[in-house]
């Protein structure tokens, strides 16, 4: 009997039959690691950007009140297509797998208990599991790319640490401190 992973209780994260909200470009310092872009931007997330980006009901309507705010991570092709996502929020931190194919995405909740900080964990994510997530995405192209020259990528989070801890802050946007 096959079971449908997203229907069992055990599943990783929620999959949404709708791409993530899109990331606004002006708040955005894109870091050049090779096969990928790592883009830093200092996101918000309410319920009213929800409702805008979902106005024609993709979603259903929140049932509870975001707002939210901190460094996001956004892994990029060279075609600029995104393909992972890391929002180290204050209060709700996650991460997300999109899945250009089929334009999907899964949302997977960062535990702060089991794993620390979520900037620390997302890091890490990008240092040690890049690869692996890039191709649990369905981006196994740009995995095997990123295996191929590993040492490329190590510069570019360095670089994007110090990005993220100026996109933490509500007010913070590391693009307005590189124009």
């Amino acid at each position: 009997m096959a079971i449908d992973r997203q229907d069992s209780p055990y599943r990783r994260g929620t999959r949404y039959d709708v791409m993530p909200i899109p990331m606004v470009l002006e708040h955005c310092i894109a870091v050049d690691a090779g096969p990928v872009q790592l883009v830093v931007e200092s996101r918000r997330l309410t319920n009213a950007i929800l409702d805008a980006t979902y106005a024609a009901g993709e979603i259903d309507e929140a049932e509870v009140a975001f707002d939210d705010h901190g460094a996001t991570v956004h892994v990029c092709g060279p075609d600029g297509l995104e393909h992972l996502r890391f929002d180290c929020f204050e209060f709700e931190p996650h991460y997300h797998y999109i899945e250009q194919a089929g334009q999907t995405n899964v949302v997977v909740r960062i535990d702060e208990v089991a794993v620390g900080d979520p900037t620390a964990f997302t890091l890490r994510c990008l240092r040690e599991r890049l690869s692996d997530m890039l191709a649990n995405a369905g981006a196994t192209d740009l995995a095997e790319a990123l295996r191929a020259d590993p040492a490329k990528i190590a510069g570019a989070v360095d670089e994007v640490e110090g990005l993220m801890a100026r996109a933490a802050s509500p007010a913070g946007d590391p693009a307005a401190t590189a124009r």
